[in-house]
């Protein structure tokens, strides 16, 4: 399938790969097909792209890539809404905001995107009384 991003242009897919999202993700309820892409050369970063909207489209990091102490507890309610039975089913990942300076990026760690790798169905989990907020920079002050 062809499909037009806002990153890489035009791009094939596979249609069984795409990441079904039964209720969309918050302030985008209505788009609920999207493609999880790879960066070409960068195993960190990946987009998830709109299939139909090539405007619509989320930075998304592993969270243990920048955050090796990251520690969430999905929800029962929302494994059995994704039809999660097995830890080897779910990938985690979080949304990056990229600012007009990169090295300020930031993830929001309070809502991890969850999704089942088998079905292909993803939710955005927004975790209750949790420690984490929705701007944790990626890059140490140090590094900086």
């Amino acid at each position: 399938m062809l499909i037009d991003t806002k990153y890489f242009g035009s791009m094939e897919i596979d249609e069984n790969e795409i990441v079904f999202f039964p209720k969309g993700l918050p302030a985008f309820e209505d788009i609920r097909e999207f493609s999880l892409i790879s960066f070409p050369d960068n195993s960190v970063y990946f987009c998830l792209q709109s299939i139909k909207h090539p405007e619509i489209a989320f930075l998304l990091i592993r969270p243990w890539d920048f955050f090796p102490g990251y520690d969430i507890v999905i929800p029962q309610e929302d494994l059995k809404e994704l039809l999660i039975e097995e830890r080897e089913q779910v990938e985690v990942y979080n949304i990056v905001t990229i600012p007009y300076n990169p090295w300020e990026m930031t993830a929001n760690l309070l809502a991890p995107v969850v999704i089942n790798k088998t079905n292909r169905q993803g939710k955005q989990i927004i975790l209750e009384q949790s420690e984490y907020g929705t701007k944790h920079l990626l890059f140490k002050k140090e590094a900086v």
